[in-house]
């Protein structure tokens, strides 16, 4: 291997992991990946996936990760909605997420949690 290899081959890796840094900070916040509700934990935690999509679970309280199978959905109705890649991608997240933490806690803002500071 030559001098030019060498230092060009280092100089990638310093690139690889330069990217690779905030990711995986972002996952030790413990809210990094949360991809639905505009990753608002404390609504995707206590409201779930948007009523909008006819999710396939929903969440119960306190909010540990415990949840329930939408009555209209499969199996609970064996002509009930199937579920999407989404209702297990957001359910997976639910679990992995919200048990983190500390407590449940009621919202405190005016009006709907959904609706502040914008619709999500």
């Amino acid at each position: 291997m030559k001098l030019g290899e060498c230092s060009m081959k280092r100089w990638m890796l310093m690139v690889a992991v330069a990217l690779a840094l905030p990711a995986l900070a972002q996952d030790q916040s413990g809210t990094g990946g949360l991809t639905y509700r505009k990753g608002d934990p404390f609504l995707f935690c206590h409201q779930g996936q948007d009523p909008k999509t006819l999710p396939c679970w929903l969440p119960t309280p306190p909010y540990t990760g415990a949840w329930i199978n939408a009555p209209y959905c499969e199996p609970d109705d064996e002509y009930g909605k199937a579920w999407t890649s989404d209702d297990y991608e957001s359910l997976s997240q639910y679990q992995q997420i919200c048990p983190k933490a500390i407590t449940s806690g009621d919202w405190k803002g005016s009006g709907d949690p959904s609706t502040s500071p914008m619709s999500h």
